[in-house]
């Protein structure tokens, strides 16, 4: 047998090796594990040290359409359950007083489970999302959540995180699970709940934490530097294609599993992460292709290519035009898209291998662990057998081969000389991108803590005049008992909390035109009519005082459903004269000073939770505007009496709605009025 006879073999009995040891981590059996029968779930002979870690599977009891207090369960106040159904899985389908149940609506699940009277400290994990939105109580205290389960679409709010948390030791508990979907194609119990050792736990968690961290790191550096390197060689079409590759894993590993943009970005809303998710799912396979089309362009003609893009092209399309609960239905086509791809691929490159192409066998290879992965997740995710979900994995492997591929054709492709001068050159462009970027970093940087102009003139100039503004409106926020709470929160939630409230200020103070000054501690500071003089300012700092009010009165609505405590706020707002600048040399900071400022804060301290209290210089200002509520002359610290007014609400007649929350035509023809009037004085 030939040389190239031999190495052929080797590789294909590589790549059967790696397919063996996927499976034979399914192969291990430990004590059997128990299933929940009837909604009841026995583990008091379980020993979570020896056994292990344990899925709580089985079929739960189901309240079909109902979300019943978790009390109830506990007090046996419930009625009979709609049926019984197997955990994990979806419930579209399945049968209830003989018809099938559609993916759309909410349901509360409940199990009973029975643990031994000495355990270590437990916890659980639930490793995705849950139907569209889900709430899950471990006797009445909620344990895990993602978004907010509702009876209809407007209360829901979607959202899949991973999610892992300490439970109290009980020898009965009661868990219950609230489940809603109204925006995916499958709804229901899809993932099972871990439950065991919480060293074990957190452990897992966190070795998954570092494998998909490393994994998209490594992605990453890897697609930005071919994307780098395309910029000097636009010839070498490969190398774009590549790092496109690269880019749309590393955005999939981001977007699923551990879900670390999600979990960094909790805000954003889950239609558009769930978007991204799919689309850097779908766009791997035509870019992919179009990658080994330009290694072996014999192998992979034009025809085949033609045909994967159209067929991959819909789908895309679908993600981006149409909502989550019908672009989720092509996944299985996709799905058999990728086989078929894959097949081909592994089938071109072996013809490739046979010819002595150079990378055919080490790009075989990388598929072919690539295939294996992915069969091991089919399985593991329909079974819940294997060491999980290995398909990032995987990706990285292939990607990896891939890497080496391309790199063997791009050094094979420099000889000494054009090395030379290359290298000299790319090192000049290399320097001068970097220096530019670094430059885009300090504007940047510049930009997110001073005002444009301000900026400006200090790039420019090394130094920013003071600006005496003869009318600007000051305005303060605190937070009532904050300190208490605080008190009792982890640090982690304590400042989440307090990221969440602020960043939301901070993009009402942005809409409405408004400055931010500062955060101290747990008071907010913004201003209006600087450092761009506007005549309206005390108008504005009211709609966004208003505002304020409002988006803190809902999060106290729903955090108090959840049982969390809350925080209410005061608002205080004073119009006046201020001086403006920029002190500081090596942290530079914009701020304001005079008499108006120390008004503004006695506002805010003079004030009452849930409440916008203004000065009497202010109310002047925009009386016209606002339903306003005179509380005489309020003695305020250091100043004496001082006439102070209560803001509700716009005045009816300039409102949209009955409430007085949005502004309307009229309104706001009086306020561009206001500026055209005093702007002329």
């Amino acid at each position: 047998m030939s040389d190239s006879g031999r190495r052929i073999r080797f590789f294909i009995f590589a790549i059967l090796i790696c397919f063996l040891s996927f499976f034979s981590c399914a192969e291990a059996r430990g004590k059997e594990r128990p299933i929940a029968e009837n909604g009841n779930l026995d583990l008091s002979n379980w020993d979570f040290t020896k056994d292990g870690t344990l899925e709580l599977n089985g079929d739960w009891r189901y309240y079909w359409k109902e979300f019943i207090p978790p009390k109830n369960f506990q007090d046996d106040l419930v009625s009979e359950p709609s049926g019984f159904i197997p955990v994990p899985g979806v419930w579209n389908g399945h049968l209830l007083n003989g018809n099938p149940l559609p993916a759309v609506g909410y349901i509360t699940y409940h199990l009973r489970l029975y643990l031994p009277d000495h355990s270590p400290d437990l916890a659980i994990r639930i490793d995705d999302g849950q139907g569209s939105a889900y709430s899950l109580y471990w006797n009445g205290k909620l344990v895990a959540y993602n978004g907010h389960p509702g009876s209809s679409p407007e209360e829901e709010s979607p959202e899949y995180l991973a999610q892992t948390s300490f439970v109290p030791h009980s020898k009965q508990v009661d868990l219950v699970m609230y489940i809603s979907n109204h925006y995916h194609r499958n709804g229901g119990f899809q993932m099972p709940i871990l439950l065991g050792d919480s060293a074990e736990i957190f452990s897992a968690r966190d070795r998954n934490r570092i494998t998909s961290a490393f994994l998209a790191g490594a992605l990453l550096i890897m697609g930005l530097y071919h994307i780098g390197l395309f910029l000097f060689r636009k010839k070498e079409m490969e190398i774009l294609w590549f790092s496109l590759t690269c880019i749309v894993i590393t955005s999939r590993v981001l977007t699923s599993g551990e879900r670390f943009i999600g979990e960094l970005f909790r805000d954003v809303p889950w239609n558009f992460m769930v978007r991204i998710e799919y689309l850097s799912f779908y766009l791997g396979v035509p870019f992919m292709a179009m990658f080994l089309r330009t290694l072996y362009p014999a192998q992979f003609n034009k025809t085949a290519m033609i045909v994967i893009f159209t067929l991959s092209i819909p789908p895309c399309l679908s993600i981006i035009l149409l909502p989550p609960a019908i672009f989720s239905y092509t996944l299985p086509y996709y799905q058999g898209l990728i086989v078929f791809s894959g097949i081909y691929s592994m089938i071109m490159l072996t013809i490739a291998i046979f010819k002595g192409l150079q990378g055919a066998k080490l790009m075989l290879l990388g598929l072919g662990i690539f295939f294996a992965a992915v069969l091991n997740d089919f399985i593991f995710y329909q079974f819940h057998i294997g060491p999980g979900y290995l398909t990032p994995a995987g990706l990285f492997l292939l990607t990896f081969a891939d890497a080496a591929t391309l790199g063997r054709r791009i050094a094979s492709a420099f000889n000494t000389s054009e090395e030379l001068s290359v290298n000299l050159e790319k090192k000049v462009i290399e320097r001068t991108k970097e220096l530019a970027e670094e430059r885009d970093r300090t504007d940047l940087l510049l930009l997110n803590i001073l005002p444009k102009t301000v900026a400006e003139e200090l790039k420019s100039k090394g130094s920013v005049t003071p600006v005496y503004y003869e009318s600007a409106s000051i305005l303060f926020t605190d937070f009532v008992g904050f300190t208490k709470i605080a008190a009792e929160m982890l640090p982690k939630d304590l400042v989440e909390d307090l990221h969440n409230c602020f960043s939301e200020f901070d993009s009402i103070v942005s809409r409405y035109g408004l400055e931010k000054l500062k955060t101290i501690g747990d008071s907010y500071m913004c201003a209006g009519g600087i450092p761009n003089t506007n005549f309206t300012h005390a108008v504005d700092n009211c709609l966004a005082g208003l505002e304020f009010l409002r988006f803190m009165q809902k999060t106290a609505e729903m955090k108090s459903k959840m049982g969390l405590p809350f925080w209410e706020l005061r608002v205080g707002i004073h119009t006046g004269p201020v001086t403006s600048g920029v002190i500081g040399s090596n942290k530079f900071a914009y701020d304001v000073w005079g008499d108006a400022v120390n008004l503004a804060s006695r506002m805010e301290s003079s004030g009452k939770p849930g409440y916008l209290n203004v000065s009497g210089s202010t109310y002047e200002l925009i009386k016209n505007f606002f339903v306003c509520e005179h509380r005489g002359k309020i003695q305020a610290k250091g100043k004496g009496e001082v006439d102070m007014y209560f803001v509700s609400s716009i005045h009816p007649e300039l409102s949209a709605e009955s409430k007085g929350i949005t502004p309307n035509e009229k309104f706001e023809t009086l306020r561009k009025e206001l500026n055209l009037k005093l702007s002329a004085v």
